[in-house]
């Protein structure tokens, strides 16, 4: 009786680290998928950016591009939601309150962003939000070794870029073009993210 009571414990362990052993292969295909999403969804969101964002609005005598370039914005705008969810779910078990200020930033520019469709001034606002989820964006980058330090460094550039253009808009009313240059450390981001994704 000892016996088949000592053969059971055994079994049961052995359902057990195969089960752990199941989930410890699954884990890093669960970490795959929030990256493969984000290497779609970024190239798709950078080129309606650049058309709704700097292209159409130069086309205000063509009505119908112009109305797209507007549609266009609120798309990149559903985009943003998107990819802050997503960063959230791929940096959660790196530091997850990091992780939640980046989401809540990226989505807290969004209503500021649609505002600017109407009112362009507005998006000087949604900037300030653009600029601080970079913050810790960039802290998570640098923590979680999926990435090259430096990344996370440009993203440190990034938000300074935004901040210090809204802040010059507001002062000078305008923003200079050396300062709008930091900005494209969030775009060293985006490119290795699309072209290279994490370490292996």
């Amino acid at each position: 009786m000892s016996r088949s009571i000592h053969l059971a414990g055994v079994q049961q362990q052995k359902i057990k680290k195969e089960k752990g052993d199941t989930r410890s292969f699954f884990t890093p295909l669960r970490m795959k998928k929030p990256i493969t999403t984000l290497r779609i969804l970024y190239p798709i969101w950078t080129v309606v950016s650049i058309f709704s964002l700097l292209y159409a609005p130069t086309l205000a005598s063509d009505t119908m591009l112009f109305k797209l370039g507007q549609l266009g914005q609120i798309v990149v705008q559903l985009f943003q939601i998107a990819v802050a969810l997503l960063l959230y779910k791929l940096f959660e078990k790196t530091d997850k309150t990091q992780a939640f200020m980046l989401a809540l930033l990226g989505i807290l520019g969004v209503p500021f962003a649609l505002m600017a469709i109407i009112l362009p001034e507005a998006s000087h606002l949604a900037a300030v939000f653009w600029g601080l989820w970079l913050i810790p964006m960039g802290t998570l980058v640098i923590r979680s070794k999926m990435f090259p330090k430096f990344i996370g460094h440009f993203l440190y550039g990034g938000a300074l870029g935004y901040l210090a253009g809204t802040t010059a808009y507001f002062l000078i009313g305008y923003v200079p073009n050396y300062i709008e240059v930091f900005t494209f450390g969030e775009l060293i981001w985006v490119l290795w993210i699309t072209f290279v994704g994490v370490r292996k």
